[in-house]
């Protein structure tokens, strides 16, 4: 059963901390309830997802006097892994941005949307730390983008609201923020019924009040032109204090940015 007190959030969810052998952590965070357990030289893994109406704007930390009498996975460690570090991550994969009701962005106009996306969880033990496995918060859908179906990539589908105005932006610790400003410099309007956010090439950064952000990204539209330059800011954003770096990206995004086809950012759209 989890112990009577909850620890108080004085502290990230994400801070390492002990746990000692015949005791548990029990997390919920999102729609993710996870339960481990340090056994005899062994760690045990319960998740199960809860209803989308209990999800809270706080995660939950709560420790565990006893082992979990269910569990799903076992991972045998010897020495001293009192350790548990559960790290948040960034998918590893693309995900493919649906505002949830159409947007367009004028000729010659500037916005910056805030995006959001879900988070996946490290689980490591011990001090070095080994590699339990990582997983999602949520599962997300997989879903093809591109051009055509040869052309394109696999990706997770997510829906946004597409926020422009930050004092808009709900609380949600298992989602991390990304800033995605764009300049549309064509004669025509850019309808932004999807955008493939490049997730894997951005940095994870959270903060003191729990909340996490990844780098700024830059869409620059030119006109008469089917590519977009693509960057990604070097620094975290200016929109959070106190940031602290929690992941590094997954994959390198180059030093000059990027210069993608269009088709290939916004789908098949013309």
């Amino acid at each position: 059963m989890p112990a009577e007190s909850t620890q108080k959030a004085r502290k990230p969810w994400w801070t390492p901390r002990k746990v000692a052998v015949g005791h548990g952590l029990e997390l919920t965070v999102g729609t993710l309830r996870l339960t481990l357990g340090h056994g005899p030289d062994e760690w045990r893994i319960e998740r199960e997802s809860i209803a989308e109406p209990e999800v809270s704007g706080k995660a939950r930390i709560q420790g565990r006097r006893t082992l979990p009498s269910e569990y799903q996975e076992r991972y045998v460690i010897g020495g001293d892994s009192s350790r548990l570090a559960l790290t948040p991550m960034l998918a590893d994969r693309n995900v493919v941005i649906r505002p949830r009701q159409p947007v367009f962005l004028l000729s010659g106009q500037k916005v910056t949307l805030f995006l959001s996306t879900p988070i996946w969880l490290k689980l490591e033990v011990g001090d070095p730390p080994s590699l339990l496995r990582e997983m999602p918060v949520t599962q997300l859908s997989d879903t093809w983008f591109g051009p055509s179906t040869r052309e394109g990539e696999i990706c997770y589908a997510g829906r946004t609201h597409a926020r422009h105005h930050i004092d808009e932006l709900p609380r949600r610790p298992h989602r991390a923020i990304t800033p995605l400003h764009i300049h549309n410099k064509a004669s025509t309007p850019l309808p932004l019924e999807k955008f493939s956010l490049p997730v894997p090439m951005l940095a994870l950064y959270g903060s003191e009040n729990g909340s996490l952000w990844t780098q700024r990204v830059t869409l620059t539209r030119e006109d008469q032109s089917d590519l977009a330059a693509v960057r990604i800011d070097p620094q975290p954003p200016e929109y959070a204090e106190k940031l602290s770096l929690l992941a590094r990206p997954r994959q390198d995004s180059g030093r000059s940015g990027l210069v993608r086809a269009f088709s290939l950012l916004f789908g098949n759209q013309a």
